[in-house]
């Protein structure tokens, strides 16, 4: 008997038909077990640990919602991530303002809502302080360390070194020479900034957590470095994010393979943490996790309605609704996700196919992929697709973004509605000299 696609209680053939297609559709249910799991996964590691949303990962105000119920606090790089989440409900104070390039204008909101900032530079530190001061209230902050990642380089085989490269060719941190110098400054102007500890994320490289556990041995021992010379004990460190999850298509793996589950990254992570701290004689901190993937990846399906299918030169072209901008990391970082018949998952694959869009690009969306037999009309669908869609989503050929749909047991209705001809073009304007003008050729 064929297994067909559902999201919760709800076939994925039904969503198609009353929404249309191309088609995202989350799981509520996937989206609120998966925070729950790794919180309580992480709390029996770590119990002075709090679980963010990295809203840049999915900024759907209904996803923010729901996360927001749960108690997930969040990041943000800009003003609009800031009011995605408080307008879901989330309080200021549950806040963190990521980024390289904060401006005055952003630190105001910050400092005015109460919401903590990683400083990224010297500069940025004295800006803050300025702005506090100038509004006449105090502003919290974090210092964002870039460090060198020697455990990383040490113990993590055969990736680490190359971990370690690429995190010092990112942009984002202070070495631990300009910390010890910004903590001095910070205390210096306590009377306007209250310095509540560091931030370090080294985000996502492979899918084991190992990489994780050995930055945080780094991570602590440049605490208590900068403790011995500047007398400061952090009371918050903000690990970011990175976590896989069962899909990986970051791995670029188009087929399941093994991804470690939520308890073996907190265990891996948050135990040697707790040693480190123990080891050091440091008080624990709170613990934030800016996790965005990992919560939201598992939650979505991409649903698209097979348009065409051609064979030629020993290849088989499935050519469907839904162009790769709507999944654009897998054109541009490699990612792979995994694809089904809709009417069924379980179907034998019939040979390779080669997965198009509809767009005047090479508009791949998988290639050489294991496939059963489709014909026009057949609906088939990207799984794990929550996370970086929307954020990264295009128009190419002025082609509309697809609808976004919110399953909840039986019911389903509509986050974010399928872009219209006019939300296309109506950014688009025409300056005086052009408008009604005779052309200057004619």
């Amino acid at each position: 008997m064929a297994r067909v696609l559902t999201v919760d209680e709800l076939p994925a053939a039904e969503l198609a038909e009353r929404f249309g297609t191309p088609l995202y559709v989350i799981s509520e249910t996937i989206l609120r077990e998966r925070y729950r799991r790794t919180l309580a996964a992480i709390r029996v590691v770590y119990s002075e640990a709090d679980v963010y949303f990295a809203v840049k990962a999915n900024p759907i105000l209904a996803v923010r919602k729901i996360l927001a119920e749960e108690g997930a606090g969040g990041d943000a790089f800009s003003e609009g991530e800031v009011e995605v989440s408080l307008r879901a409900g989330v309080a200021p104070e549950g806040l963190v303002m990521n980024g390289q390039a904060k401006g005055e204008e952003l630190l105001e909101l910050a400092v005015r809502k109460g919401i903590t900032v990683t400083l990224d530079n010297p500069g940025e530190l004295e800006l803050l302080a300025e702005v506090a001061r100038g509004l006449g209230l105090k502003a919290r902050a974090l210092i964002r360390l870039k460090l060198p990642m020697e455990e990383i380089r040490r113990t993590v085989a055969p990736e680490g070194p190359d971990i370690a490269d690429r995190v010092l060719h990112t942009v984002w941190g202070f070495t631990e020479d300009e910390a010890r110098e910004a903590v001095s400054r910070a205390l210096a102007v306590a009377e306007h900034l209250e310095l509540r500890g560091y931030h370090h994320h080294i985000g996502y490289f492979i899918n084991r957590p190992d990489y994780h556990g050995a930055a945080m041995r780094d991570l602590v021992g440049a605490i208590a470095r900068l403790r011995e010379a500047t007398g400061f004990v952090p009371t918050v460190l903000d690990v970011g994010g990175g976590w896989a999850y069962p899909a990986d298509p970051e791995s670029g793996q188009g087929t399941p393979h093994e991804v470690p589950h939520p308890e073996d990254y907190a265990k891996i992570q948050l135990g040697p943490l707790a040693e480190a701290l123990a080891t050091q004689g440091l008080p624990r901190p709170l613990v934030l996790f800016e996790l965005g993937r990992s919560l939201a990846g598992e939650s979505t399906v991409l649903l698209a309605r097979v348009q065409w299918v051609k064979e030629q030169f020993g290849r088989r072209f499935v050519v469907t609704d839904a162009q790769k901008h709507l999944l654009l990391r897998n054109c541009v970082e490699g990612y792979q996700y995994r694809w089904v018949w809709a009417d069924d998952i379980e179907a034998p694959a019939v040979g390779p196919a080669d997965l198009f869009g509809p767009t005047c690009t090479d508009d791949e969306l998988a290639i050489d992929y294991p496939f059963p037999a489709v014909g026009r009309g057949h609906l088939v669908a990207a799984l794990a697709c929550g996370a970086y869609a929307q954020t990264f989503g295009a128009t190419l050929n002025s082609l509309p973004r697809p609808a976004v749909v919110l399953v909840r047991g039986d019911q389903a209705g509509v986050v974010v509605r399928r872009d219209t001809l006019d939300d296309i073009l109506g950014r688009y304007q025409i300056p005086s000299w052009l408008s009604g003008a005779p052309s200057p050729h004619a």
